[in-house]
């Protein structure tokens, strides 16, 4: 009767304040009551838990929020590694409230999916009413939701202490919200809570200004010249031109009321010019300099000189050279190397989605050599290893820690690719004990040797690969949610060679890396870009090895190709007189205007598509 009782009440004094009357409750708390009944015409008598999106939905939002999650990751670890003994779990939503990651005790995981304090739950205010990422996203303001400051009744236990974060321009990403399953009943021991969660998303706006506006000086602000090198209030990033490129959300309020920041000249907004700005420099200031603002009052600056060269143009995106290698300009492999090429040293965790032997440990390695981690890349196919040898093989073991160990123990490959890259081949395949154990040390960063009591820290950048669908395992209960949740950071679809329009580069430049080096006639690579390639690139090297074996030194001719390859090709292979018009466009149109594969669909070359193309005037694809 009393949880009736409770319930009631708290539907009675939800009505209440959404028809005008008072409430001992914060402002914020009561404004977001009213839009919810007002605005979003919800019922606080019924339960609206948060919605989980599927793992198709959360994969996607999470590559819609690649900045948001390079931003704030490594602010996130740092962060949790504070409070994660306090029974706090940590989330990072996007603008439209998806939590797209989080850290909490893996020991909690059914408390945690059952309060919807997982990866994948959707907080926007319209759907399930007050609480801290909905209504923080709602106003752009932090704000503490605590108990019964929930519009739902049932999220009533929880307390939820959520902070905006801002790109360096001032728009909303996203939401960092710090959660408890059993806080204490006074609000008050939560204040603590907010201010930390303040400190900690100023800096990842201020990490994040830094990396973007390196090219720029940054100006770091602070109302006491104690806090300026601990932790700046504001910061702003200031072109050779003297104008305002960038910010931290605190910045706003030196600029005055309704003005803008980005695009002013410094002079504006302080009684200085660019030319000042140098001498707040620590090589040339003794002591932190004092800025008048114009807008009235003062506020203490350090500036920072930039630490590299302007950055090139947006449509010329510069990559280091092992990601450039991977492709000879296949469209879809260029996005790829793009793509991976924004998160190279980002505590992001990276899945490579393609068919068996498309490449995804040569990707992985190009990924790793591209970073500045300078530890091993060390491998690991999760499908070979003996499941009675796979936990001892990854996370090692102390002296004579079991019948047949070696006296000095073992470090494991989990520990040998400390401060480096640790690839996780074939993880569909892990064995689902072992996979609660991996997931340990992706949340808490140690690991525990077998036979250990005591765990050791590691640095590792994590890259896992599969052919499998990982969503599906997981609706049969062979894959662990969580555990994808964590390794789920972004996907990288690797094509497989039939579908890469720099097929020929691919094949040529595997013949270059071979012993031998085979050179094939252009009859004999005609009859290469027509096969369908069902072992993709490793069964290119397997052929590359073998011509070079039987033909050494001579230029391989189709008849030294291997049956299959050239009985598949004459059988299945189609004249082109037999392609109609019509036939061409179509196939363009379902490759995306990829010739190439467009070409080897309809078995005719390259040219001869062209050809035809120009003939019938379809197009003018170039």
């Amino acid at each position: 009767m009393a949880g009736i009782s409770n319930t009631g009440a708290h539907v009675l004094e939800v009505i209440g304040v959404a028809e005008g009357r008072n409430s001992g409750r914060d402002a914020d708390v009561l404004a977001s009551w009213r839009r919810c009944v007002n605005d979003h015409r919800l019922d606080p008598a019924r339960p609206s838990a948060p919605r989980i999106v599927t793992q198709r939905e959360l994969t996607q939002h999470r590559q819609d929020s690649e900045e948001l999650l390079s931003v704030a990751r490594h602010g996130m670890e740092d962060l949790y590694r504070r409070v994660n003994a306090m029974g706090y779990v940590l989330l990072l939503a996007n603008g439209r409230g998806v939590t797209v990651d989080s850290i909490g005790d893996a020991q909690l995981d059914r408390e945690l999916r059952h309060a919807g304090l997982i990866s994948g739950s959707e907080w926007d205010e319209s759907h399930v009413g007050t609480n801290g990422v909905g209504a923080c996203l709602a106003t752009g303001q932090a704000i503490t939701v605590h108990r019964g400051d929930h519009f739902d009744v049932a999220l009533t236990p929880l307390s939820c202490t959520a902070v905006p974060i801002h790109d360096t321009t001032g728009s909303l990403l996203g939401v960092l919200d710090l959660s408890h399953l059993q806080a204490p009943e006074d609000k008050m021991s939560q204040a603590l809570t907010l201010e930390v969660m303040k400190s900690c998303a100023r800096r990842i706006e201020m990490a994040n200004l830094v990396r973007r506006h390196r090219a720029d000086w940054i100006l770091r602000l602070h109302p006491s010249p104690d806090f300026l090198d601990v932790d700046p209030i504001a910061a702003l990033a200031i072109g050779a031109d003297g104008r305002i490129t960038g910010m931290t959300n605190n910045a706003l309020r030196l600029a005055g009321p309704g003005r803008p920041l980005i695009g002013r000249r410094i002079d504006e907004v302080f009684a200085c010019d660019i030319d000042d700005i140098p001498r707040l420099s620590r090589t040339q200031a003794q002591v932190e300099g004092c800025l008048e603002m114009q807008a009235g009052g003062r506020v203490f600056a350090r500036s920072v000189p930039p630490s590299a060269p302007p950055p090139r143009r947006a449509d010329q995106p510069e990559l280091p050279q092992p990601l450039r290698s991977i492709h000879g300009g296949d469209p879809a492999m260029r996005q790829l190397a793009l793509r991976a090429g924004k998160v190279l040293d980002r505590q992001i965790s990276v899945i490579l989605q393609g068919e068996t032997g498309t490449g995804k440990e040569y990707v992985a390695r190009a990924m790793h050599d591209a970073s500045r981690r300078r530890g091993s890349f060390v491998a690991i196919n999760c499908a070979a290893l003996p499941e009675a040898l796979i936990e001892s093989e990854l996370f090692g073991y102390v002296p004579n820690a079991f019948t047949g160990a070696h006296t000095r123990g073992k470090k494991g490959l989990i520990r040998e690719a400390h401060g480096g890259t640790l690839f996780l081949d074939e993880i569909g395949d892990m064995p689902l004990g072992l996979q609660a154990r991996l997931l340990r040390v992706l949340s808490e960063r140690e690991v525990l040797p077998v036979g250990a009591t005591r765990a050791e820290p590691v640095d590792i950048r994590v890259i896992s690969a599969t052919h499998r669908d990982l969503a599906g395992l997981v609706a049969q209960g062979q894959f662990r949610q969580d555990l994808l949740y964590r390794l789920n950071g972004l996907v990288l679809e690797i094509p497989p060679a039939r579908a890469r329009a720099d097929l020929e580069w691919l094949i040529e430049r595997i013949a270059a890396a071979t012993d031998g080096q085979p050179c094939f006639s252009p009859e004999a690579m005609a009859l290469l870009l027509c096969y369908d390639w069902p072992g993709n690139v490793r069964e290119i090297i397997n052929l590359c090895e073998l011509v070079s074996a039987m033909y050494d030194g001579a230029c391989v001719l189709p008849d030294h190709l291997p049956g299959a390859i050239a009985d598949r090709t004459a059988t299945t292979r189609l004249p082109a007189s037999t392609v109609s018009e019509d036939d061409l466009l179509q196939l363009l149109v379902e490759h995306g205007g990829n010739v190439s594969a467009a070409a080897r669909a309809a078995k005719i070359d390259r040219s001869t598509f062209y050809r035809r193309l120009r003939k019938s005037k379809i197009g003018t694809v170039a």
